[in-house]
């Protein structure tokens, strides 16, 4: 579920005194050398420690031929070296005080073809999430909870994380706010959620609350759905 995400920054424009937003990508994190190795062992079924030995020795030779003046190209980038700062005649030497080496990195085609079907989302006022339909999973009916209180609710962005508290699905008195109801989430992708309210509570109507990251780090407030006027009926 991960996915590229900005926020922006409002930077007033002094000469046209119009108001601008700068977008800066915010990083789900940085993988490290064994944390990828690990993500390679379970996607190939290969020890992790093959693929430790195979990355050091990838990243020393690459950084050997780079160094010996070469370009490497990776498949979906390519990366090697270029100097910044002026030189003033022809025959100047390279004066570290006031050239710099620095390196380079340009994308190729693939990965240009993988960026162009990426849509960044905007953080900025926090995630969001949609609900679309509520569904008793027994009775298939809509704002409906019935029969084995085991409900279908469908929408984007609803991918929730069981681990983290502040994500899930309830049940909230519309009245008072109160939570009545708490269902156990058993699946979850973008799109669907399949949950099961164990302990239902007295017929009547309530509000369904669904609050969830998608995904997306912890550090970003969970986004929320609310459905007003879901039925309870006893069985």
């Amino acid at each position: 579920m991960d996915n590229i995400v900005f926020s922006l920054t409002r930077v007033p424009d002094a000469i046209t005194d119009r108001v601008v937003y700068t977008a800066h990508v915010q990083t789900n994190g940085t993988i490290g050398r064994d944390e990828l190795a690990e993500r390679l062992a379970e996607r190939t079924k290969q020890d992790a420690s093959l693929w430790k030995y195979f990355l050091d020795a990838l990243s020393e030779e690459i950084m050997t031929q780079l160094i010996a003046g070469y370009r490497i190209n990776l498949g979906q980038l390519t990366t090697g070296f270029a100097i910044r700062g002026a030189f003033m005649s022809e025959d100047e030497a390279f004066d570290p005080e006031r050239h710099q080496l620095i390196a380079t990195i340009r994308t190729l085609d693939p990965l240009k073809s993988a960026m162009s079907a990426v849509l960044p989302e905007n953080v900025t006022l926090g995630l969001t999430c949609t609900v679309a339909a509520v569904m008793d999973a027994v009775t298939k009916r809509v704002s409906e909870i019935t029969g084995t209180n085991r409900v279908l609710i469908q929408g984007q962005k609803l991918g929730i994380s069981p681990d983290n508290p502040d994500e899930g699905v309830w049940l909230v008195n519309a009245k008072t706010g109160d939570i009545v109801a708490t269902a156990t989430v058993e699946r979850s992708d973008s799109q669907t959620i399949d949950c099961v309210f164990a302990e239902p509570p007295e017929p009547g109507t309530y509000t369904l609350v669904v609050s969830c990251r998608n995904g997306m780090r912890e550090s970003l407030k969970p986004a929320t759905a609310k459905v007003k006027s879901v039925v309870v009926k006893a069985e």
